[in-house]
């Protein structure tokens, strides 16, 4: 009984090291080739309000659903060519029959979406409400929701243009779907508001241009999906002893090719 709280901590941590366990990590490559997936291009969500949260205005353009659309087209089809040569670079083989098939969609760029400023003021609005009701008073629910209703309108409304102004929010979504599951094997979801070093390697003028700051919050949650695309292991299992291909070779060992030097 002495070692009774011992090992309740031993199983919980062995408990939360199993949670953490990412299912890439328990991905199979097939033997002696490299570890494939179909790629399609990646989709867009079009939430878009202001071409100029997109890129920067020419002389006398307006903002219309077709100069935004365009803007969004730009942005998806750099993350679409970004993610195969960042693919590549892992020694990931990308075949349009491979089993496993990873989806990318881009829902949101350049702005906070709509969506998320009504949530934000339902929300404040359902709490002068509860509020209110909780003592049994309807005259002040009806009073507190109609101050949270001002309030949170102008926070949101105003809040999230200056943080559309003053940064540049990208969110990307990814799934790993295996063939004939509907379920897929993984998913993750990447929030970058600014680009950070990418953006400091592009020259003190190009960091204001508003394209290169949304392409280096692309870049930017590519790392994330990288670094999650990275748990896959490289090496197939060995069949045999030895660690022995079926034809008595051994095993195959992918790695990503070196990197030049210099960079990190």
């Amino acid at each position: 009984m002495q070692f009774k709280y011992p090992q309740i901590l031993l199983a919980a941590c062995f408990a939360a090291a199993l949670g953490c366990r990412s299912p890439l990590a328990d991905l199979q490559p097939p033997q002696g080739r490299p570890f494939q997936l179909a790629v399609p291009e990646v989709r867009l969500e079009d939430h878009s309000r202001s071409l100029k949260r997109l890129r920067d205005l020419a002389p006398h353009e307006t903002n219309t659903p077709e100069a935004r659309k365009q803007a969004l087209e730009e942005h998806r089809a750099y993350l679409d060519l970004a993610l195969r040569s960042r693919l590549a670079g892992q020694g990931l083989a990308v075949d349009p029959q491979a089993p496993l098939e990873l989806e990318l969609t881009l829902t949101t760029v350049g702005e906070v979406r709509t969506k998320y400023i009504v949530y934000g003021i339902l929300s404040g609005v359902a709490w002068g409400v509860g509020t209110g009701l909780a003592t049994h008073d309807p005259r002040l629910a009806v009073a507190l929701g109609g101050y949270e209703l001002v309030e949170e309108s102008i926070f949101w409304i105003a809040g999230s243009s200056l943080f559309g102004r003053f940064s540049a929010p990208v969110v990307l979504e990814a799934r790993l779907l295996e063939r004939g599951r509907p379920k897929p094997v993984w998913s993750e979801t990447y929030y970058v508001i600014y680009g950070g070093s990418h953006l400091k390697d592009h020259p003190e003028a190009a960091r204001k241009v508003r394209q290169t700051q949304i392409q280096a919050s692309l870049d930017r949650a590519l790392d994330g999906l990288m670094k999650d695309l990275a748990k896959i292991p490289r090496t197939a299992p060995a069949p045999g002893p030895g660690n022995l291909e079926g034809d008595g070779t051994p095993a195959t060992l992918l790695l990503p090719p070196p990197r030049p030097a210099g960079q990190d």
